[in-house]
Order: C-alpha cells, then sequence, then structure tokens
C-alpha cells in the first residue's frame, strides 16, 4: 500500500513499485497561506477514522512529496508561508505516518519517504529541512513503540525536488544524482521492506546518489 500526495513522483513510485493505487492524503486547508481563521484537525482525523477502519496491511509506504518545492530565503518567509510550508505538512504527516503504524499488521514494515537535501544545497529549503527532521524524529519514536509488535518503521530520503540547478562542492558519487522516484527512490523502499531488512528499524536510507552531506 502506498499513501501520499497525488503528485508525478508518487506516482512514478507507485510504478516503480508495482502499486496500482495511491491512497491520498488530505488536501490543505482552502486559504492555507492567507487568512489565519483555519482548522485542520476535524479534517486530518475524519481521514485518519476512514484509513484505519480499512483492513490491516502488511507493508505500507508513506510518500511525503509535495507537487512542487521553491526555494525562497527563510528571511523572506512570510509567517502565511511557514505555515503552508511546515506546520501543515507536519501535522498532517503525523497523522499519516501514527495511522499508518496503527494498521500496519504486526511483524509489518512502514517505509516512509521524504524530501530531505543534503546540507550543501539546503538553501531556501528550510521549512522541508524542518519538516523532514522532524518526520526523522517521529521514525525513531514510532520505531521504539512498536517494535514489541514486531513493526519496523524506517525511512527513505531524496533530493529530486530540491536538487540545484548548479552543484557546488564535492560532485555526487552516482552520475544518475538525483535519482528517480520510480528506479533509485523504489529500489530503496523495497530494500528496507524486504524481509532480509528484518533486523532494521528507525533508521534512515539516504537514496541520493552519495551526495555530501
Amino acid at each position: 500500500m502506498l499513501i501520499g500526495t497525488l503528485s508525478e513522483n508518487t506516482r512514478a513510485l507507485a510504478d516503480g513499485l508495482g502499486e496500482a493505487e495511491v491512497v491520498a492524503v488530505p488536501e490543505p486547508p482552502a486559504g492555507l497561506a492567507g487568512s489565519w481563521d483555519w482548522d485542520w484537525a476535524p479534517v486530518l482525523e475524519r481521514w485518519r477514522s476512514d484509513f484505519e477502519a480499512g483492513p490491516p496491511e502488511a507493508e505500507i509506504v508513506v510518500c511525503t512529496w509535495p507537487a512542487a518545492l521553491h526555494p525562497t530565503p527563510l528571511l523572506e518567509l512570510s509567517s502565511q508561508e511557514w505555515r503552508a510550508r511546515a506546520e501543515w505538512p507536519t501535522a498532517l504527516w503525523f497523522v499519516v505516518m501514527v495511522a499508518a503504524v496503527d494498521r500496519c499488521t504486526d511483524g509489518g514494515s512502514v517505509v516512509v519517504v521524504t524530501e530531505r537535501p543534503a546540507a550543501i544545497d539546503v538553501e531556501g529549503f528550510a521549512p522541508e529541512v524542518g519538516v523532514a527532521e522532524g518526520i526523522l524524529c517521529l521514525v525513531r519514536s514510532l520505531a521504539t513503540l512498536a517494535g514489541d509488535r514486531g513493526v519496523r518503521i524506517n525511512a527513505v530520503t531524496s533530493e529530486i525536488l530540491t536538487v540545484p540547478a548548479h552543484l557546488v562542492g564535492a560532485p555526487p558519487s552516482l552520475p544518475s544524482f538525483p535519482g528517480t522516484a520510480d528506479i533509485e527512490i523504489a529500489g530503496a523502499v523495497r530494500m528496507l521492506l524486504s524481509p532480509q531488512a528484518g533486523g532494521v528499524t528507525g533508521t534512515k536510507v539516504h537514496a541520493d546518489c552519495g551526495r555530501t552531506w
């Protein structure tokens, strides 16, 4: 099962994993980047209730890619933009990840895919980096909590949305940088879902073709 935003890269990941369908997550509330008059809790709780009512799944992939990302210097971000790019995604993925672990069968596996650029490439993507770091912390916490059920939770990080137009520093180890959703990212996900990774949980795999961190 693949849960995520209905973006081009999410669909490519689904193709790479042989998943025919993507379970869509809630869209951002209308006016998210405008008025402060908003309430996302009912939207997220309805989605979680509906999702957890489904049958248990042994393998669940959660994909956090937005449709697009545009670099913006941190000091130029408005509070509304920060809310749209950091607060809403953090709340969304907290709910989705917890729901995925709850629905995962005992002995199953959850893999979270998130955009996390290398340190040398983070300029303009402070909200996304903050969200990614929170997701990685949540992965470790959920792995600890679900370990007694034999459920493994791991993460795959990518740089397919935040790749800079001009690379600086040492070149990536692999010429295929930044990789694609259906090949490099899907391969890392399959590796973590595999029974051969049965002792791996609470960790992350950087499917970034060796970009300097």
